[in-house]
């Protein structure tokens, strides 16, 4: 396989590198309106009360863990990693449990309920090599060896590349991003530490945070990982900027829906030069819209909240009940039951099953719709959201 031979000169391969620059005047906007809607996000949140707020936090932080990997193509269970965060993280919900589960914490949860329960603490090589032990607990496989996870990469050069559609055995590489080489490596990481525990005392936080993931990325200290420890250092300094130890929105929730233009937005950032305005605007825009999807995710917890409130006025049996805390789960694709998916959760026959969702919408819980006979059912939680949070 061919190695494009088109030059680039990558940023820190400039003679100023690492002095950033960029417009303060083209950033107002976008950082005044994703600082709104952080601020209205977190007021929300400091008066939900502590169960609500736990329960936005699990959510939260579940999205945020499970997405981080699938950005870089590795699936995790949420409902898996969602059981592990609430062991973490120590904390009552009272909405909705997730049961059959091991009481055991999966260790990739620890990285960043770590980087955000202790955001006070400075950022030291020796924590991000504990993430990395985490996020690769049997090592870095690389062709036939097995390289360790936890310490700086090697003599090989790291290259980001990929193949052109429809390209011939000799056709070359197209080079998206090269590193820096391994010598001076330990230098890079020592500034940009020193940097980030360090920053500049009138640096607003959303900027620091967008420019810490530019930077640790760009460096490529590891062997593999550098893309998902990038996005937990952007946790850790927004978590830094807000002072709290639980996070309420993800970030990575937000790249993985624009991934596409995360890479674009990536590698012009790290081919141009040291005016990094452009990235920062997008990253600032990917703030905004995942504090407002994080003001949705909100109302979502205190609608089926509301909804449990209405249910206990209730006389529920234990198999009505089953299924409602099913559909109702925050891992659950949507709050809707069939017949048919009635009969898998409980065992019961058609029969009783069609008795069980008539007497549910008969006291309000569900729904129903679609075509008489094979009727399904949904709880509608719009009904049960907050007027701050209804659609305007």
């Amino acid at each position: 396989m061919a190695r494009a031979t088109t030059e680039h000169t990558f940023i820190w391969e400039l003679p100023d590198w690492p002095r950033f620059t960029w417009d303060s005047y083209r950033l107002e906007s976008p950082l005044d309106s994703a600082r709104r809607s952080q601020g209205e996000l977190l007021g929300v949140v400091k008066a939900i009360g502590a169960l609500a707020a736990n329960e936005a936090a699990v959510d939260a932080m579940a999205h945020e863990v499970v997405s981080n990997s699938a950005i870089e193509g590795v699936n995790l269970d949420l409902e898996s990693v969602r059981a592990s965060m609430m062991l973490r993280l120590g904390v009552e919900t009272g909405l909705t449990q997730v049961t059959g589960h091991a009481a055991r914490m999966d260790p990739i949860v620890g990285v960043l309920a770590e980087a955000a329960e202790t955001w006070e603490d400075p950022l030291t090589l020796e924590r991000i090599f504990g993430w990395h032990r985490a996020i690769f607990p049997k090592g870095i496989p690389d062709g036939f060896e097995v390289l360790p996870a936890g310490s700086l990469r090697g003599e090989k050069p790291m290259v980001v590349a990929s193949r052109p559609k429809g390209a011939r055995l000799e056709d070359p590489d197209i080079i998206h991003f090269e590193a820096p080489g391994r010598e001076g490596l330990e230098r890079e990481v020592d500034t940009f530490l020193s940097w980030f525990n360090a920053p500049p005392a009138r640096l607003n936080g959303l900027l620091r945070a967008g420019l810490a993931h530019l930077w640790f990325i760009t460096v490529h200290p590891l062997a593999d990982g550098n893309g998902r420890l990038a996005r937990t250092i952007t946790d850790l300094a927004l978590s830094q900027d807000e002072k709290l130890p639980r996070r309420f929105y993800s970030l990575s929730v937000q790249i993985l829906r624009t991934k596409d233009t995360y890479y674009e937005a990536l590698e012009q950032a790290q081919r141009g030069s040291l005016d990094i305005t452009d990235w920062l605007v997008w990253f600032l825009l990917q703030v905004e819209a995942a504090t407002r999807h994080g003001m949705q995710e909100v109302g979502r917890v205190l609608a089926r909240g509301a909804f449990w409130a209405e249910a206990r006025r209730h006389s529920l049996d234990d198999r009505q009940e089953k299924v409602l805390k099913a559909i109702l789960s925050p891992t659950s694709p949507a709050p809707e039951v069939s017949n048919r998916r009635y009969r898998a959760i409980t065992g019961v026959s058609r029969a009783t099953a069609v008795r069980d969702l008539a007497k549910l919408a008969e006291m309000g819980l569900l729904v129903p719709y679609g075509e008489t006979r094979s009727a399904s059912y949904r709880v509608d939680l719009d009904r049960f959201l907050p007027e701050l949070f209804r659609p305007k």
